[in-house]
């Protein structure tokens, strides 16, 4: 046995060339392993080897063929690597290979005789085995052989190894060596983490950094200063240059690539806010933005809710709070720009001049008075406004009283609700949680279950982890009870973020049997029976969304200006409240009205109820992050339907663009499809939740397809494939057969995404400036303006309010002086206001970029 474990007098000492040479890894990279004079023999027996398994592969022959060389061998070690260095697929190290299989059935051969062959693993063998693993492309290879040859026992020993990889800019290899080898605290971002993130090689630079918190930290906050620089690209050069990176991804040197692999790293290793200022900066910055658009654009958010986001979005960025008062006071709102002057104590200096004027027409207005104002402005707004837009009048209203809607936040009161939901038939499910805009992940805050007499919100945010038991107890009295019905629009999505954010529900099922999806429900209705609504809703009004269903249904929209509050504030509004309850509620009456038009119009509704609950996917189970390297041809995981084989109209074409695809989103509109875009700052699930809501079609390119394409029905995703924004529609309209008029061409808002328009004359368009101007003359001086009820049926505009019939400001400031005196007429976005008149433009556009898209 002695004789069989002495030290092989030829084998090539590694440890004594490291010890006088820091380059000897360079003299052996490619060294073969010189275990002992090959004998004819050893190359018969090796030839011999090769032939059995180019016959059968893997096999019984070839694994007692190579157990009983290991048992023979004097050195099964050494042994092993000489056959390593006799195939020909040395470097490949595939699982289908030879080599794969010698190394497979070694570490078979070695699991219980680690105490027997200890002596034999020399450091000379182990560095042998680091230098022949390093070179192979497979990384389960590379793993199986750090394992069996046991180099983490010695792990100090290959710090200069590593190091040698990286002065040969072997970035990779030196990264998973020391990954393997758990070498964190010997290495900085910069000797490699940096390389792989600027050549695209995160995932192997993330196996890394899950075990080194501190290098997470670094990492994050090396590439957010990067962020914070003015001229980025030209700041991620002169990093190039500096850490000497070859292939580096110059197309990630941008804003919106770097925030938002910023933004994934800090989600994913729950750092604090702190590590990324630069990224929530520029967030809040496009967050602010947003919420002007929703505020004074959409009109879609009410006057509480948009100073709860706004001071969320703003907080202390002194930049950020004199950009909200310019912005503010650009829009026609002096008022509410004094309002946000006065709540941040901005010097009058820095003010606007109108804000300024309004401030000396009273000296003593103060922040409160300033928000008295607004409010009687609104007020105001809305007893001129032809279209009185209160609730009461234009909204769906919840039907029940008050008194019926109960905050649950105690558990005396969860114990309460639990005892009464059991014996309920059916109930209508709903949440809510607060818009994230900078690197904080979305949270639970509400849930909110009615039944046809009572609406019982859960405040998640308050009783949290605190009732463990009583989730438990929930998710089996209801979620799991396929006896109550449990109706829900976009259930994939509520239901997500339920078992993401109350695990103690267990395992429960929150899909399948027992749930009705009004989205699947609606979708059937209409594309498979001739299903009649009760009422009609103008095309493309609200999409395909619960507002529009319930105006089909009910006879009004749901008032959505609520939707985006701090739905963590407490204590909650009374606002806020009744819109919870409704938005749960809404969705019994919504089926109650379709179940009686379709017995009247003699549907199967229960049969097609049974097709839903069979249709419904549970949300997506999130795989166990795989850091093998994905091949390309696996990364479409489910291509989308095949496509109309007659063409389709733009009208029957509706779209969402992931924020990868924006200028695909504006050449969509441009010609005439209705098309929601992302914003950068929001988060590709949201594309899930339009999609599921107005059943439209998601484009999105790359990775992410993956990602989306699990959680809409199949067809509902399509995977952009070029780069090329005029390549992308062609590509996007070929597939799906839609076809261009010259009537389609700047038939929507290019904003807003609204098409309805109307067109006014040269002589209205001056009435509406001088209306304008006199306004603003009226507001400057804090005086009331008294103005005559009504509006032009002439102009199809209210020329005194200078506003749509839909009571939306017309923004005739932004149309240039030349421009309407020139212009005989202008088409304005009643959803917006944007004025658009016919220009070179449009011949430009139809003669350019879309001159082989649009039809005659």
């Amino acid at each position: 046995m002695s004789s069989r474990r002495r030290r092989n007098p030829n084998l090539v000492s590694v440890s004594s060339h490291s010890q006088q040479d820091p380059d000897f890894l360079s003299e052996h990279k490619h060294c073969e392993v010189s275990l002992e004079d090959e004998t004819d023999a050893t190359a018969l027996w090796i030839k011999q080897l090769k032939n059995v398994w180019g016959l059968w592969k893997k096999s019984e022959g070839v694994t007692r063929m190579l157990h009983e060389y290991f048992a023979s061998a004097p050195n099964p070690y050494t042994a092993t690597l000489h056959i390593m260095f006799s195939c020909e697929d040395i470097h490949q190290g595939k699982h289908s290979s030879l080599l794969y299989t010698v190394m497979e059935e070694f570490s078979r051969w070695t699991a219980n005789k680690e105490t027997e062959l200890k002596d034999l693993l020399t450091v000379d063998i182990k560095l042998q085995a680091f230098i022949s693993a390093t070179q192979q492309k497979n990384v389960s290879f590379c793993k199986m052989v750090f394992s069996i040859y046991r180099l983490i026992d010695d792990k100090e020993l290959f710090i200069e190894p590593i190091r040698e990889l990286i002065s040969r800019r072997q970035y990779k290899e030196a990264c998973q060596s020391a990954t393997l080898l758990e070498l964190h605290q010997h290495f900085t971002v910069e000797d490699f983490i940096i390389q792989l993130v600027f050549q695209d090689k995160l995932s192997v630079a993330e196996e890394f950094l899950l075990g080194s918190p501190q290098h997470q930290r670094l990492l994050v906050s090396f590439l957010d200063d990067l962020l914070g620089r003015r001229n980025i690209k030209s700041e991620g050069e002169f990093i190039i240059k500096r850490l000497h990176i070859h292939d580096a991804k110059e197309d990630k040197l941008h804003q919106k690539p770097l925030s938002k692999l910023v933004a994934r790293l800090t989600k994913a290793y729950n750092l604090p806010p702190e590590t990324c200022p630069n990224l929530n900066q520029k967030r809040n910055e496009g967050a602010l933005q947003f919420l002007i658009h929703k505020r004074y654009i959409e009109n879609t958010l009410g006057r509480e809710s948009w100073r709860e986001m706004v001071r969320e979005a703003v907080g202390n960025n002194r930049d950020l709070q004199l950009e909200l008062i310019a912005c503010v006071n650009n829009c026609g709102d002096p008022h509410e720009a004094l309002y946000w002057a006065n709540t941040y104590g901005i010097p009058k200096h820095k003010q606007p001049y109108n804000v300024q004027r309004l401030q000396e027409a009273d000296s003593d207005i103060s922040q409160q008075q300033g928000a008295v104002a607004l409010v009687y402005s609104d007020n105001q707004g809305e007893q001129e406004s032809w279209d009185d837009d209160s609730p009461q009048y234009w909204y769906h209203v919840f039907p029940l009283s008050q008194t019926s809607i109960f905050v649950v936040d105690t558990e005396e009161g969860f114990e309460l609700f639990l005892e009464y939901i059991k014996d309920v038939p059916m109930v209508g499910i709903d949440s809510e949680w607060k818009p994230c805009f900078g690197t904080r992940r979305n949270e639970l805050a509400l849930i909110q279950i009615a039944s046809r007499e009572q609406v019982y919100i859960l405040d998640v945010c308050n009783l949290g982890s605190k009732c463990a038991n009583l989730w438990h107890e929930l998710g089996l009295i209801l979620f799991a009870n396929e006896n109550i019905i449990k109706l829900g629009f976009g259930l994939i999505t509520d239901m997500d973020m339920m078992k993401r954010s109350l695990p103690h529900l267990g395992g429960t099922s929150l899909s399948g049997k027992g749930y009705i999806d009004l989205v699947v429900l609606w979708k059937k209705l209409i594309q498979d029976h001739p299903f009649v609504f009760p009422y009609t809703v103008e095309d493309g009004a609200s999409g395909e969304s619960l507002t529009r269903l319930v105006h089909l249904c009910l006879g009004r929209p749901l008032d959505k200006s609520d939707q985006f509050s701090n739905w963590e504030r407490r204590p909650l509004r009374d606002s806020q409240k009744l819109y919870a309850a409704l938005d749960a509620y809404c969705l019994l009456e919504v089926y109650d009205v379709l179940s009686q038009c379709a017995h009247e119009q003699d549907i199967p509704l229960f049969e097609i109820c049974s097709e839903v609950m069979a249709d419904v996917k549970s949300p997506r189970k999130m795989a166990k992050h795989s850091r093998k390297p994905v091949k390309q041809k696996d990364m479409t995981v489910q291509e989308a339907s095949l496509p109309p084989t007659e063409p389709i109209p733009v009208s029957q074409f509706r779209a969402v663009c992931d924020n990868m695809v924006q200028g695909l989103g504006k050449m969509l509109r441009k010609c005439g499809i209705d098309t929601e875009i992302l914003a950068n700052e929001d988060d590709h699930d949201m594309c899930v939740r339009i999609c599921n809501k107005e059943q439209r079609i998601i484009l999105t390119r790359g990775n992410v397809y993956n990602q989306l394409c699990q959680h809409v029905p199949q067809g509902h995703c399509y995977q952009v494939k070029s780069d090329i924004v005029e390549e992308q529609l062609q590509e996007v309209l070929k597939y799906f057969n839609v076809f261009i008029t010259r009537q389609d061409v700047f038939s929507r808002c290019q904003i807003c995404n609204g098409g309805d328009f109307v067109v006014v004359t040269q002589d209205v368009m001056h009435q509406l400036a001088q209306a304008s101007q006199l306004m603003a003359q009226f507001y400057a001086r804090n005086q009331e303006l008294k103005l005559d009820e009504g509006f032009s049926t002439e102009s199809g505009v209210i020329i005194e309010h200078c506003k749509t019939r839909k009571g939306v400001t017309i923004h005739v400031d932004a149309v240039p002086a030349g421009v309407l005196n020139q212009i005989q007429e202008f088409h304005i976005c009643e959803d917006c206001g944007k004025c658009y008149w016919d220009g070179s433009h449009f011949e430009r556009l139809v003669c350019g970029r879309l001159q082989n898209i649009v039809i005659s």
